[in-house]
């Protein structure tokens, strides 16, 4: 694990030439992404972020830029209106195109963006893409690559879903890794722990037994283990800057070394956990790389081309 003295000693050496010059955060109007966005700002370094959200996000967010730039007068963020879960929407910034919601939100949606933005993060000096949501955590049998959008009766659920398209975010995300091309740009998909940024309670029924339980019983818990939101912030920046994950810059700690999936230092996917250790997962990604990743590859640009 790396401790959070170290995390903080690693990011009190961030300076002009490894801070995030210009970033974008999807789906970041709120939760981590926002903890993280508050956090850049704190360097005080300027810096120009585009900041990606639904209509009904807006205004909750506005309130949050206004105490932000009163804080940090260099922070330059720009709201830009999109419904992520829409992939015509991800090319010019529930879904008519007849994917659920979640699966585009935890997948199709994240590689489209990063597909668009590929020529601007090759031509970058540091580009680094960050996925947050569950790095390390792939297992071959959570995936069913003959029902990849699980329409079959059954397949469908909470963590079902999230599980199963994290695995195929991980495939897809190190297929672009790997690739000649993109070998400047450092990818991580990265696993964030226990923060209690409020998606217990998101998705009941008002009324509901779940929304109830939620609140009687497992927030209560999650107040013990989780991460405090600053501790996630700071976990989040190292991750954005910290030189241990490849890159050109950002400061690197004696005796701290990232690894890629394939055990590299450079070139390919950094999975990281939530204690900011990089995770090879060698035993299940070796299967799913003979399994799968072509096929979830195929699904994925049969899917997003449209819109790249």
């Amino acid at each position: 694990m790396v401790n959070l003295s170290l995390i903080k000693q690693s990011n009190s050496r961030i300076d002009e030439s490894s801070a995030p010059r210009v970033a974008v955060f999807v789906g970041g109007t709120a939760g981590i992404g926002m903890l993280t966005l508050a956090e850049i700002a704190g360097l005080k370094i300027g810096f120009k972020a585009y900041a990606v959200g639904r209509k009904e996000s807006e205004q909750s967010f506005k309130n949050f830029l206004g105490e932000l730039h009163q804080a940090h007068t260099n922070a330059n963020v720009v709201w830009v209106e999109g419904q992520v879960s829409l992939l015509s929407e991800v090319k010019r910034v529930y879904t008519r195109e007849g994917l659920d919601v979640s699966h585009a939100l935890t997948f199709y949606s994240r590689i489209c963006f990063v597909e668009n933005l590929l020529p601007l993060l090759r031509a970058s000096e540091s580009a680094r893409v960050v996925s947050i949501h569950s790095g390390g955590l792939e297992s071959e049998r959570r995936l069913n690559t003959n029902d990849l959008n699980l329409e079959n009766p059954g397949a469908f659920g909470g963590i079902a879903t999230q599980g199963h398209m994290g695995i195929m975010g991980t495939l897809t995300l190190e297929r672009l890794a790997e690739a000649k091309e993109n070998q400047s740009i450092v990818f991580i998909h990265s696993y964030p722990g226990i923060v209690r940024t409020g998606n217990l309670f998101r998705g009941w029924k008002e009324g509901s037994w779940g929304s109830w339980m939620a609140a009687i019983f497992f927030d209560p818990i999650l107040m013990l283990v989780a991460y405090s939101f600053k501790e996630s912030a700071e976990r989040h920046l190292y991750q954005v800057t910290s030189g241990t994950f490849g890159g050109k810059r950002g400061p690197i700690l004696p005796g701290i070394v990232g690894r890629t999936t394939r055990g590299e230092q450079a070139g390919g996917l950094f999975l990281v956990n939530y204690k900011c250790d990089t995770v090879l997962n060698e035993k299940e990604l070796a299967k799913l790389r003979v399994t799968a990743q072509e096929i979830v590859w195929r699904k994925a640009h049969q899917i997003i081309s449209p819109y790249v």
